[in-house]
């Protein structure tokens, strides 16, 4: 009786374990993917201010792009800005990286503003670096004046779970849940 009952106990506990595994799974991959797309926009700032050179000139600005109007919502671009007057992905620059989400995750909105408890949502979102300033230029369709303060990218699991990435314009990068 008493192995009976040792079983069944381990038995419902290795049950409890494998139903939770795939929330916990779940929530430590979409963490990781804020912590990645949080290093690639330092990686912008890092070869904006620093030496990076791209097509002969060291003051392109690099930068990542967001655009929601794409059907997957699951990709971001790193770039290198060609034109530096605009701080904006236009088709045109050069393109170093595309991101793509894994595992289901997707961009849920962008949303720019003065700080996170006025901030409206955007379908496309421009954060760039232009040396030697270590700022962040902060741009939806166009880079508004005065240029705002902070942006937010959140980003959704398949359990619906959420993380974002908030990118303050004195270049302060941070993930929250």
């Amino acid at each position: 009786m008493e192995l009976i009952v040792s079983i069944s106990i381990f038995a419902m506990m290795t049950a409890l374990v494998v139903a939770k595994y795939g929330n916990f799974n779940q929530s430590v991959l979409l963490t990781n993917l804020a912590y990645d797309m949080a290093l690639t926009i330092r990686t912008a700032q890092t070869y904006g201010v620093s030496v990076r050179r791209q097509s002969g000139s060291f003051q392109s600005p690099y930068g990542v792009n967001f655009n929601l109007s794409v059907p997957t919502q699951s990709q971001f671009i790193f770039f290198a800005d060609v034109d530096p007057s605009n701080g904006l992905y236009d088709g045109n620059d050069v393109i170093l990286n595309t991101y793509t989400l894994k595992r289901g995750a997707k961009i849920q909105d962008v949303c720019i503003g003065t700080g996170p408890l006025d901030c409206h949502q955007e379908s496309i979102l421009n954060i760039t670096y232009k040396r030697p300033d270590p700022d962040a230029i902060i741009c939806s369709n166009s880079c508004l004046t005065p240029l705002p303060q902070y942006a937010r990218i959140t980003i959704v699991g398949t359990d619906g779970s959420t993380r974002t990435v908030a990118v303050r314009k004195n270049g302060q990068i941070s993930v929250e849940e």
